[in-house]
């Protein structure tokens, strides 16, 4: 499962793309009914950039091109006009954009240089139409061109439509710009000095990063060049990480139930274009029409126009069923057009990994079903006998407890509570593995669907329709499959998978068409740092190249820790008195039930019955109450006034939750819900 991610880190990372390489011109994959492609443009003097799908070209103007999507509150604009410095081509930019006002500048910065670009700089404006509004430029420069880029948007539409945005302002190019290209270049063995070598920067990141223990297996034709571990299980315990430690997998369950269902389709039992709802009659969705066009392939494209919607699940944890995590799904309307936006539902893979149990043995209930089809038809095949869906069987043995940052930022091992979310979810995020097991996985993938035997475990169109992209995602030439992304942005593709919960990491990366690929376990949430640049290390050491990933790694440290105080120093805990004195007791909201209000030694907590986290209040006029214990850290909760009840309104980015007074007598069920 991919944890719940919140707008400020989003906004943190939304203009700071990758620099692996410059993105080729997209060259669609084979196409779905949903599919929609994006438009190439290029102005005068050359500048390459797309349209996304969705979007229009609505205005030239002096240079400008103007993009808006039909009913958003939202524009994309390019300015290429002429200028002959970066700050007269942001002045233009300006000028054209918004005519009778300047905005107010908040704050610049440098940023990495991309494709072709021999500078790029980043500004943050104070919108007039709010200060939630997201206000940004970009100017880049190469020789005599200077051309800016404008992002205008509302926080919601920011954070649904992220991925078009990135996409745009990723393939913004000079007209002499030609992209490094790996293709037909022999990679190298990963032999003896470069498996050391990966290990070194490996475990140098480990230490670095502050993770306690981490897993990596490496594979390449047909062969395991190295499964083992590094560090400690956890922190303060000398218990090592080894090849067997059980890890939380998070999203990289999803290629597992992705494939359990090219398993039934590679059987016959199941057709990538069967309905959902002929399938798995229990299958909703609050538009009725869109029930009615979805097929299986699109349970795990992340292309139906169904948003991310996880607060029921992270609030009720395991006290919810398959047939709970239905009925919410059941209630979410779509905010885009299938097949014009990437939006990722843990839902709707869950609701996947349901279909595939209940096709499988439908004499069975959901969860029961897709745990049974899971060990029959993926799991017991494939070797994979550490890997389960059982937290209990999981934590009784060697596994790598989770760890976050706290407050402070010192590391520390946190609870599980958070992760049981997971039990209800898991076809999306549930699965326990360890290096072993995810080895043989990923050494079937890079065989085409062989065992190790020689034996043929799946067939090839069945198991490479996953990698098909469904929906354009992140930067140029990336696509999302079913349960797997792809990326061509060198030539050569590159298939993978990460995942995120409370204190773990874990990613799949492979290359398919070169037979080599790794699999990557962590128990902190740092591992998503290491996760940024570990693909890239592999990458330079199997094709002898350098794309940064060495020095990038020396300066996370200190990045983070700076971003880290930069939050902090926002943020005031003890609480003030009075804030504190205006808090009710308690809270409830109708679906995501109970907030327990505690203050302890100075501290207060929210409890929500199945996990509790420390707040702190930001130091504004009005202050927000924010989560701040590792891992769950980010949260925010404002108080207010409704009728003269006292509530909390939580914020996800996609809608509201109002929590109102409880009192120790009222019946939840008779709240009114402010959800939207």
């Amino acid at each position: 499962m991919k944890r719940f991610e919140w707008w400020p880190g989003v906004a943190l990372a939304f203009l700071c793309l990758q620099l692996l390489s410059g993105d080729a011109h997209a060259r669609p994959p084979s196409q779905n009914a949903f599919l929609k492609q994006d438009t190439w443009h290029t102005t005068s003097s050359g500048v390459a950039f797309i349209t996304p799908a969705g979007w229009e070209k609505k205005e030239e103007r002096g240079g400008l091109f103007l993009m808006r999507a039909q009913g958003i509150d939202a524009s994309m604009a390019i300015s290429d006009s002429g200028a002959d410095s970066p700050d007269q081509a942001l002045r233009n930019a300006w000028k054209q954009y918004s005519p009778s006002s300047m905005p107010v500048l908040r704050s610049e910065k440098e940023r990495p240089a991309r494709n072709g670009w021999t500078m790029v700089r980043g500004y943050n404006y104070q919108s007039d139409k709010g200060g939630d509004r997201i206000l940004r430029a970009q100017v880049l420069q190469k020789g005599a061109v200077n051309v800016a880029v404008i992002i205008d948007a509302p926080p919601d539409v920011m954070d649904r439509r992220e991925a078009q945005f990135t996409r745009f302002l990723s393939s913004v190019r000079p007209s002499d710009f030609n992209p490094e290209t790996l293709a037909g270049r022999e990679p190298r063995d990963f032999d003896g000095a470069r498996t050391a070598e990966l290990l070194r920067f490996v475990e140098n990141a480990r230490v670095a990063l502050d993770i306690p223990g981490l897993a990596l297996g490496v594979v390449q034709d047909g062969e395991v060049r190295f499964a083992g571990g590094f560090g400690v299980r956890r922190k303060g315990d000398p218990r090592v990480v080894d090849a067997s430690t059980l890890f939380l997998t998070a999203s990289v369950t999803k290629p597992l139930t992705s494939l359990l269902l090219a398993k039934l389709v590679d059987e016959g039992r199941l057709g990538w274009d069967t309905p959902v709802v002929q399938a798995l009659p229990q299958f909703r969705v609050a538009d009725s029409r869109l029930r009615q066009k979805i097929d299986v392939r699109h349970l795990l494209c992340a292309c139906t126009g169904i948003p991310a919607q996880d607060m029921e699940s992270i609030f009720s944890g395991d006290e919810m069923g398959p047939m709970q995590v239905l009925d919410v799904l059941a209630r979410i309307e779509p905010t885009a057009k299938p097949g014009e936006l990437y939006q990722y539902s843990n839902l709707m893979a869950t609701a996947g990994g349901y279909l595939g149990g209940h096709v499988a043995h439908p004499e069975l209930p959901l969860d029961r079903a897709y745990d049974l089809a899971m060990q029959e038809l993926v799991l017991d095949p494939l070797g994979m006998a550490a890997t389960t869906f059982d937290f209990d069987t999981a934590l009784s043995g060697n596994f790598a407890a989770p760890h976050g940052v706290n407050f402070l930022g010192v590391t520390e091992s946190v609870p599980m509570d958070f992760n049981r979310m997971s039990i209800p979810m898991r076809p999306d995020g549930g699965a326990w593995s360890n290096v072993n097991d995810m080895v043989r996985y990923l050494r079937m993938e890079l065989a085409s669907g062989t065992l190790p035997d020689g034996r043929k475990y799946i067939g090839q169109n069945a198991l490479h329709e996953r990698l098909k992209g469904q929906v354009a995602r992140g930067g140029v030439d990336q696509w999302y499959g079913m349960g797997l992304k792809t990326d061509r942005r060198l030539g050569v593709l590159q298939a993978m998978h990460g995942g995120s919960m409370a204190g773990y990491q874990a990613e799949v990366f492979w290359l398919p068409e070169l037979g080599t690929g790794y699999v990557l376990l962590a128990n902190a949430d740092a591992g998503a740092q290491l996760r940024s640049v570990l693909s890239d290390r592999f990458m330079e050491l199997l094709f002898d190249t350098d794309y940064g990933a060495q020095e990038r790694l020396r300066e996370l440290p200190g990045l983070m820790k700076a971003a880290r105080e930069e939050r902090r120093n926002l943020l005031q805990t003890p609480i003030a008195p009075m804030l504190l004195a205006s808090l009710a007791a308690a809270y409830s909201h109708p679906t995501l039930g109970r907030i327990e209000v505690r203050t302890e030694g100075g501290r207060t907590w929210f409890d929500f019955g199945g996990w509790s986290t420390e707040v702190a209040a930001t130091q504004e006029r009005s202050p927000v109450l924010e989560t701040i214990s590792p891992s769950v850290a980010g949260m925010r909760f404002t108080p207010s006034l409704e009728n003269s009840v006292r509530t909390l309104v939580l914020d996800d980015g996609q809608r509201s939750y109002t929590f109102r007074e409880s009192t120790p007598n009222a019946d939840e069920s008779d709240a009114v819900s402010s959800s939207r």
